[in-house]
């Protein structure tokens, strides 16, 4: 029973010591934290002299540094070194106190011994680089590693941790020649971690310089040891980070031919490029593919996608070549004519419609295909409702408003909690907007502003703004005048509203020569309205299929300077960004607006795929 008793007691003593400790211990760090230095050393000391292998020496140490008590620093030291001789931590704390006292010699001697003497160990190669590392001592962070290395005969040891270093130093050349040790291997384990040091590289290089520098280094090694594919993987990787797709696109094919890959690579630029809108490094890379007859793999799809790229690319150009128009009405009509209208065709059908109305001018060619498609739909409603909206598109395109109506009406009815019956209410609201009716128009898009497809809501809550901001009272008048023909005016009432309605009809059309002049207009008629920012909104992406960037640019730039309350500021801000990634191929401008987007527009539509383009500038989402 005693002993028991005893037991208990040494426990409970135990107990309280602990807890007097931990008290001494928080009290200890408090006064630290509140930067009373001399408070703090007298606990750290008594708890040091407790337990020497206590995190509080770093702390007791920091707090010594502070108040320069450099003697005890060394006798500090010196008791850590004794107690722990294999902790090289201690050694290069007790180096560090002897410089910062000014005894510079026995300073620098601790650090040379301890690089002499260094184990050949990677975890004693590790822990002293971490020691120099953390009184910045970078110099010799590096010398241990290099030390390291050559004691284990490793040219790559703690590679990331030496490029982090060098990093740090801005020294560019190093890092590259970390890469170029890291491909050296015929395999491509190192691939991953290569890739990453040139994407940090590179994160902050406004002028090029850096890109330049690792483009041409990569280049003359893969030329020198041609042998070794991991330079022209890497520089393959580099040029689709940096947007060059054309010379992506020569690589590509060497790395196929090299590989015997089949064009793989080759009809992956070309995916790449196009939707990056490279078209013409796109188009090139297909019809590669394509000239090299039916057994390469990639062939029938370079063969449909082709069609798909050369249609994107006319439908984003402005203005149009008519021969290429032509050219592809002609390929879009045969390989229909070789497949025939069916649901396996759906996407091209659509496409061949539109190309027919909007482009090429033969609207009733587009009507005839569309009619036809919906007949062999017959089965399929949502597949012929989708026909129904592309032939009100048609019709609204022709001026038969009353037949474009309808057809919206009749998707609307039949699919009503469909994405496709919310696209045609909205399609028949800017019908509505189109021909000034604007309280019927703004009607709709309100109820449109609850859909569950966020673009559409989103464009409705938009068109919604729009008209309530900018509408005035109509004075009724007694006038038998026929108002329901398109895009009516009526004498002064609403008459900006009613000029950017028919600017957006004119974009609508195609006709942005027309267009432009009407935008103008609205400018003209309301300079300091609230619809400048809309107009020169439209202005801008009508400028981007012009490829007048700079002009887009200033235009963008001005309405992020002069409307960033608006509610398009966010469009213009991420569009600027698309302009510079795309377009202007600003790599740095890219990512500090779409930074722009997730830090100033947190409840913007734009900020997932914000975030999807940064980090894919970064280089994270490149493979």
């Amino acid at each position: 029973m005693k002993r028991l008793l005893f037991v208990l007691l040494l426990v409970l003593s135990f107990g309280m010591l602990s807890a007097q400790q931990s008290a001494d211990e928080k009290l200890a760090l408090q006064y630290y934290k509140d930067k009373e230095f001399d408070k703090a050393i007298e606990l750290f000391e008594k708890i040091q002299a407790k337990n020497p292998n206590s995190y509080v020496y770093y702390y007791y140490y920091a707090s010594l540094l502070e108040l320069e008590r450099y003697s005890d620093l060394e006798k500090l030291t010196k008791k850590q070194v004794k107690a722990f001789p294999n902790v090289q931590r201690y050694k290069v704390d007790q180096g560090y106190a002897y410089e910062r006292a000014g005894e510079n010699q026995k300073s620098e001697k601790i650090y040379q011994d301890l690089i002499k003497n260094l184990p050949a160990k990677e975890f004693s190669v590790q822990e002293l680089y971490s020691a120099f590392y953390s009184r910045a001592k970078y110099d010799y962070a590096i010398e241990s590693i290099q030390k390291g290395r050559r004691l284990l005969n490793n040219e790559v040891l703690l590679s990331k941790e030496l490029i982090a270093l060098y990093q740090h130093l801005n020294q560019t050349d190093k890092i590259i020649e970390e890469v170029l040790l890291l491909l050296k291997g015929e395999d491509d384990k190192n691939m991953e971690a290569a890739k990453t040091a040139i994407q940090n590289l590179l994160l902050d290089d406004e002028d090029n310089q850096k890109y330049n520098t690792v483009k041409t280094t990569m280049q003359k090694y893969s030329q020198k040891n041609p042998s070794n594919i991991n330079y022209m993987t890497l520089l393959y990787w580099i040029s689709q980070l940096h947007k060059e797709y054309d010379e992506a696109l020569i690589l590509a094919k060497a790395l196929d031919k090299r590989q015997k890959t089949e064009c793989i690579r080759t009809y992956e630029i070309a995916v790449v490029a196009a939707d990056n809108h490279d078209f013409e490094t796109a188009i090139e890379a297909l019809n590669f593919i394509i000239s090299r007859g039916e057994n390469v793999y990639n062939y029938v799809q370079a063969k449909m996608k082709i069609l798909d790229v050369r249609y994107q690319q006319l439908t984003e150009t402005s203005p149009i070549k008519m021969v290429d128009a032509l050219n592809l009405e002609r390929d879009f009509k045969k390989v229909l004519e070789e497949n025939g209208l069916h649901s396996g065709t759906s996407d091209w059908i659509r496409k061949y419609a539109h190309l027919l109305a909007f482009y090429v001018n033969k609207p009733q060619e587009a009507v005839d295909v569309l009619t036809q498609a919906m007949k062999n739909a017959d089965r399929d409603l949502k597949e012929k409702n989708q026909y129904k909206v592309d032939l009100a598109d048609v019709q609204l395109y022709m001026g038969n408003v009353w037949d474009a109506t309808l057809n919206y009406s009749q998707v609307d009815k039949d699919m009503p909690n469909d994405e496709l019956g919310n696209e045609a209410k909205f399609k028949n609201a800017k019908l509505s907007f189109y021909i000034g009716e604007f309280d019927w128009a703004k009607s709709q898009l309100d109820v449109l502003s609850a859909a569950t497809t966020k673009l559409i809501a989103n464009d409705a809550i938009y068109f919604s703004f729009l008209i309530s901001d900018n509408q005035e009272e109509e004075e009724e008048e007694e006038d038998d005048e026929d108002t329901t023909y398109l895009l009516f005016e009526k004498n002064s009432v609403n008459l900006p509203l009613q000029k950017y309605a028919k600017a957006d009809f004119l974009i609508f059309q195609n006709k942005d020569e027309e267009a432009l002049v009407m935008l103008d207009s609205v400018i003209t008629l309301s300079p300091i309205g609230t619809l400048v920012d809309d107009a020169l909104y439209q202005k801008a992406l009508i400028f981007i299929k012009r490829k007048d960037y700079l002009g887009a640019e200033s235009l963008l730039k001005k309405i992020e300077e002069s409307h960033g309350s608006e509610l398009l500021a966010d469009d213009a801000v991420y569009q600027l960004a698309e302009l510079y990634e795309y377009y202007i191929k600003d790599i740095p401008k890219a990512m500090e607006y779409y930074q722009k987007i997730m830090r100033d527009f947190s409840g913007s539509l734009y900020v997932v795929e914000a975030r999807k383009h940064y980090r894919a500038l970064r280089g994270d989402a490149v493979e």
